[in-house]
């Protein structure tokens, strides 16, 4: 038994290997960090070995979901803050984010831990505040969970060459005999916090000809991060690294000047200048210093 689970850690380990962060972030973070609410939730373009798999499997670079709870002091019940502070001790006006790790089950960690990641936000449409406060509540009462487990035949599927198979065939035979770890790689815990209310992420359409349309709330087996950002039931917010409305008034289409990028060091066709930080969400911050060809969101 003890050589299983040494197996199995070594395997989890190797497959929770991140690879480097990109030298510039595709995102404004501190945009992103000001414009979120409690409930929202964050997809990433993972880093990991596992999550470089499961971007070849759903052809999504969004591979990774953390549910935004907001701070520790916004939290209206006490025993939900005492449950949290059991889990992570910080500050009580530190951002906070839930999510699922390989190997690690439901944990808790700063939002500042995702700064130089590629983040999109998704805000569930039409949540009252006090249902949004249960689905943080039930996200709450799940920290710990789902941690230990000696899953070893569920994490062979991430040895499995998916990159051979045609596009077609990938996710329908990802998605077969899910275990915990393939459980906790996906966003199946973000889907099971929202279903708790009766909020599915993404709704089965069934059309009869007797009563017409019917929306079904599909069961979170398997949710995959891709179908959140499809959601109809959630609303995309993205904070590119440089804001270009902005600069609606000026003439700035680079691909009709000669701002082409050959890799040879050079001056930029365009440079934006940084604004002193706003004071309110309501004012928009400029863009860093940065050849304006870089892909952005």
């Amino acid at each position: 038994m003890r050589v299983l689970q040494r197996i199995l850690a070594f395997f989890v380990g190797w497959l929770n290997r991140q690879k480097e962060p990109r030298e510039h972030a595709l995102c404004d973070f501190d945009r992103v960090r000001s414009e979120l609410r409690p409930g929202d939730v964050i997809l990433l373009e993972g880093r990991s070995v596992a999550e470089r798999i499961l971007k070849t499997v759903t052809l999504s670079p969004w591979t990774h979901a953390a549910l935004y709870i907001g701070r520790p002091l916004e939290l209206e019940d006490s025993d939900l803050k005492n449950t949290l502070s059991n889990f992570f001790s910080a500050a009580s006006d530190t951002p906070l984010i839930i999510e699922t790790r390989l190997g690690r089950g439901v944990q808790v960690r700063p939002l500042l831990d995702l700064e130089n990641d590629h983040i999109r936000i998704c805000r569930p449409k039409g949540l009252a505040p006090k249902d949004v406060q249960q689905v943080i509540r039930f996200a709450i009462n799940r920290l710990g969970s789902f941690q230990n487990g000696t899953y070893l035949l569920d994490l062979i599927r991430f040895l499995f060459p998916w990159g051979l198979l045609p596009s077609g065939w990938r996710l329908p035979l990802f998605r077969r005999w899910p275990g915990r770890h393939t459980k906790n790689l996906s966003s199946s815990f973000i889907a099971e916090s929202f279903g708790f209310i009766q909020f599915p992420v993404y709704p089965l359409v069934k059309i009869t000809t007797d009563q017409g349309t019917q929306l079904w709330r599909r069961h979170p087996r398997l949710c995959l991060p891709y179908e959140i950002d499809m959601s109809p039931n959630f609303e995309i917010v993205k904070y590119p690294f440089l804001d270009f409305r902005q600069y609606d008034h000026d003439r700035m289409i680079p691909w009709k000047g000669s701002g082409l990028y050959s890799g040879v060091e050079q001056d930029p066709a365009l440079t934006f200048q940084r604004s002193p930080a706003p004071k309110s969400a309501a004012e928009q911050p400029a863009g860093n210093v940065l050849p304006i060809n870089l892909r952005s969101d």
